[in-house]
């Protein structure tokens, strides 16, 4: 349920506002909110996201069909992807690290 919910605060919030993100990330957005205001994981929350996390690389099937389905477009803009891929791949693991360092001590604090 809570899943569903956020999704659709999401899907509304990107139709209203017309924000060029889709919806499902948005719905995620409000979701980490929420947890981190609630300060801990729902039960039903954490059941439902037990049974989703081993099936997540089933996600990646519809992405890796897309590669196969638009080779050619891909080819035309194959150097702007692979940079814009390198450079989200380095600023990620220049990032990380740091917000995990900030995340650890806000909770360590709540705890």
């Amino acid at each position: 349920m809570y899943l569903f919910l956020f999704q659709l605060f999401g899907h509304a919030t990107v139709v209203l506002l017309g924000l060029p993100i889709p919806s499902p990330v948005m719905g995620l957005v409000y979701l980490f909110g929420f947890l981190l205001i609630k300060g801990h994981i729902p039960e039903p929350l954490q059941q439902v996201a037990s049974v989703l996390l081993p099936l997540l690389p089933l996600f990646l099937i519809p992405a890796s069909a897309g590669i196969v389905e638009h080779g050619e477009l891909l080819k035309d803009d194959a150097l702007a992807i692979a940079l814009a891929i390198l450079v989200s791949l380095i600023v990620s693991i220049l990032v990380t690290p740091y917000l995990f360092m900030f995340f650890a001590r806000l909770f360590r604090k709540t705890l």
